[in-house]
């Protein structure tokens, strides 16, 4: 449990905890969230993130949001940000044309003109970034 303490109650359970006593723990933590879900089935996806994450990630998580609210994009949103910036990276790192581009990833019907007009906006969007970091120098 805690493989790299970032808190003294962190660093105290490694201390303390055997790594088979550990894993009970961090058991019964999923139990616990799986609990919490009784009342609300929604809450089941925090089970389901400890589970994928592990005490460790997880804690980080929860430090990061430290209550807030947080939507996550739908599965067909973050498919347009993977293909945004495929479309980007070909097009501007490989130079490859919007044919190359439709076959490389396996889209004859690829709207070269919506891809184009987010990849070149997230080509300006990297541009402003690198210049703010090249301006803190």
């Amino acid at each position: 449990m805690y493989e790299n303490p970032k808190s003294v109650f962190q660093a105290k359970l490694k201390e303390t905890l055997s790594t088979e006593t550990s894993d009970v723990i961090s058991d019964l933590v999923k139990m616990s969230l799986m609990k919490q879900a009784e009342k609300d089935e929604d809450l089941l996806v925090y089970a389901e993130v400890f589970n994928l994450l592990g005490i460790d990630k997880f804690t980080e998580l929860l430090s990061l949001i430290d209550g807030r609210t947080l939507t996550f994009p739908s599965r067909e949103a973050f498919k347009d940000i993977v293909i945004t910036v495929l479309c980007y990276y070909y097009k501007n790192v490989e130079n490859k044309t919007w044919d190359e581009i439709k076959v490389l990833l396996g889209d004859p019907n690829l709207n070269s003109i919506k891809y184009g007009i987010r990849s070149t906006t997230y080509g300006a969007f990297l541009d402003t970034m690198i210049g703010r970091l090249n301006a803190r120098k």
